[in-house]
């Protein structure tokens, strides 16, 4: 879902907007130049890239962990790199190994992972 904000106040301008069908959404990063939120799932274990416009729902596109990658279970934490030119470019998740809800019945290792978006994924 996405509200409309007025940018003098910061109050709702409008109603909530259906945006895409996702579920289980942890935290994300915004791009605004290219129109999409990138979407760590963490129970789904995946990196998701979901349009802020709204479209027709099903424009959600698994980036990592479909197939499942062990790589990327329990993704957190997002954000976007610090340097000149990450934002849009270079992001960081944070995983838990899946402590929450351990896939094949273990818990990994937690990580930092370093995901670089190419402008054929953006």
């Amino acid at each position: 879902m996405r509200v409309p904000v007025d940018p003098a106040t910061l109050d709702a301008s409008g109603p909530p907007e259906f945006v895409a069908a996702i579920d289980n959404g942890d935290d994300f990063c915004v791009d605004e130049d290219v129109g999409f939120a990138y979407v760590t799932r963490h129970r789904a274990n995946t990196l998701d890239r979901v349009p802020l416009a709204p479209r027709h729902g099903s424009e959600v596109r698994h980036l990592l962990g479909e197939p499942f990658d062990p790589v990327i279970v329990g993704p957190s934490s997002a954000c976007w790199g610090r340097e000149p030119g990450d934002e849009g470019r270079t992001l960081y998740v944070t995983t838990d190994g899946g402590t929450t809800a351990p896939p094949q019945g273990f818990v990994r290792n937690a990580a930092l992972l370093r995901v670089e978006l190419t402008h054929g994924i953006r």
